[in-house]
């Protein structure tokens, strides 16, 4: 086995030394003050009984204001769907009109592109990387 370098133990205590000098709330929470951990607990606590309280509240104030917004959708929903028919008879007179007589152009440009990227990967292979890339 190859020894260890000369540096490994300085470095070791050096570190074991920064991490036994870490300030106290960067330790173990039972290692903290005894007056730290009565006021995290107590915290905690407070946390619990506050969302204990506001969860009930906020879940009616919630399910109210969905009600609102469901009524709300209910009563518009004739109109919208009025308005939906014309935007889907407009989309299909724009497809029918400007996209679908170039999409076999489009399509063909995109068949010849792929064929000029193989074609430049045959040559970097060939000349440049001396195929190196054989498959």
């Amino acid at each position: 086995m190859p020894p260890a370098p000369r540096t490994l133990l300085p470095r070791v205590l050096a570190a074991a030394r920064a991490w036994s000098e870490r300030p106290w709330y960067a330790r173990d929470w039972f290692t903290w003050p005894l007056v730290w951990q009565c006021g995290s607990v107590a915290l905690l606590l407070l946390t619990v009984v506050v969302g204990a309280v506001a969860v009930p509240t906020l879940q009616s104030f919630l399910a109210e204001t969905a009600a609102s917004i469901g009524s709300m959708i209910q009563m518009d929903l004739p109109q919208q769907a009025g308005g939906l028919d014309v935007s889907a008879n407009a989309l299909r007179v724009i497809w029918h009109a400007l996209v679908q007589p170039f999409l076999p152009y489009a399509f063909a440009v995109v068949v010849l592109m792929c064929g000029a990227c193989a074609s430049v990967v045959f040559v970097l292979n060939r000349l440049v990387f001396g195929r190196a890339f054989q498959s």
